[in-house]
């Protein structure tokens, strides 16, 4: 599977929203302890999922798509990119709970 995520689109507190867009994607991306429920669904529930948030009082939000491999050599991936489509080169790590420094 190959994922593509928009950074831009992953949702962020509004005190984060008031600071530079680098730092918010930063911060939003590998940042924190702030905790959301990510999932997949097809395009065609696109609809029954945003009623169910509604109904709930829960927002969701689409940050992405996930697609097939197209080829047999393709390697899963994931590729970020912005608000605007175009690609982002992350290096950002958050904590790691297993590496002792």
């Amino acid at each position: 599977m190959r994922a593509e995520i928009d950074a831009d689109a992953v949702p962020r507190s509004a005190a984060l929203a008031t600071l530079p867009p680098d730092v918010q994607r930063r911060c939003t991306l590998a940042g924190g302890d702030d905790y959301e429920l990510c999932f997949t669904a097809p395009a065609a529930a696109r609809a029954a999922v945003e009623a169910a948030g509604a109904q709930a009082g829960v927002a969701v939000t689409r940050i992405g798509t996930i697609r097939a491999l197209s080829a047999p050599s393709e390697r899963p991936a994931i590729a970020w990119r912005d608000a605007a489509g175009a690609p982002l080169a992350l290096t950002l790590h958050g904590f790691d709970h297993f590496h002792a420094d």
